[in-house]
């Protein structure tokens, strides 16, 4: 399922949706990374353009131990755990064939194995697909803005903040904070939605169009028992 982006109609004076392709790529800032992994099967991880060819980390003997395997022919590493990792984060650090080396923490969650693409730093800032913000019109700002958050890239004017968040829980949904998004005049909130039900679970982007909210984004629509998906927010910055 495509990506929905919705715009909030008291702002533009209409409701408009746009598809937008949401990959599993990740941006390294400051040589660090934070994503999201399944606590139950393996993820994987690579870094685009260069191979991994050293893992270090540290376990903690008395806790969850972190499995890693490097695969020497293609440069990827897979994680998962050995043990209850509720409410624990890893630290691993990855180096490439290219003498890049990011540090990885990595927050074990519900739902299945994931495949994360890391970006490096000076991939991130030359490539050419990103988004910029330079454009005419508060509307296409604000979707280059959505867009950059969907694809998890930054560009001249943008930064991104990860955030290491224990999140909140309801009858239905854990919903975490991951990281902030801010530019001139607007912030976005980046959040982790695992449907912890045993029923599917709707994930609509009106949901999250409150006050201050003017576009409001999902990676996927429907979960299912166990899923998480991704919610893009773009607010007016205070």
């Amino acid at each position: 399922m495509t990506a929905k982006l919705l715009f909030a109609a008291p702002v533009f004076g209409l409701a408009c949706f746009a598809s937008l392709a949401c990959a599993e790529v990740i941006s390294v800032k400051d040589g660090r990374v934070s994503v999201d992994v399944s606590a139950m099967q393996m993820s994987r991880l690579l870094v685009q353009g260069e191979k991994i060819t050293a893992v270090r980390s540290l376990d903690d003997p008395s806790g969850p131990q972190l499995l890693v395997q490097n695969d020497p022919a293609t440069g990827d590493v897979f994680v998962g755990f050995d043990g209850d990792t509720a409410g624990r984060t890893f630290s691993l650090f990855v180096t490439t064939d290219q003498g890049e080396t990011v540090q990885v923490l990595l927050h074990p969650g519900d739902g299945a194995a994931r495949t994360i693409e890391l970006v490096p730093e000076i991939k991130a800032t030359a490539q050419t697909g990103a988004a910029s913000l330079k454009v005419n019109g508060y509307v296409e700002t604000v979707t280059a803005f959505m867009k950059l958050m969907f694809n998890s890239q930054v560009t001249d004017g943008v930064t991104y903040t990860p955030v290491d968040d224990e999140g909140e829980t309801t009858a239905h949904l854990k919903i975490r904070t991951v990281g902030y998004y801010r530019a001139a005049g607007i912030r976005g909130i980046v959040l982790y939605v695992t449907n912890r039900d045993t029923v599917p679970q709707d994930l609509k982007a009106e949901q999250f169009l409150v006050k201050h909210v003017i576009a409001a984004g999902v990676s996927h629509e429907m979960l299912k028992p166990g899923d998480s998906a991704r919610v893009y927010i773009a607010e007016e910055a205070q």
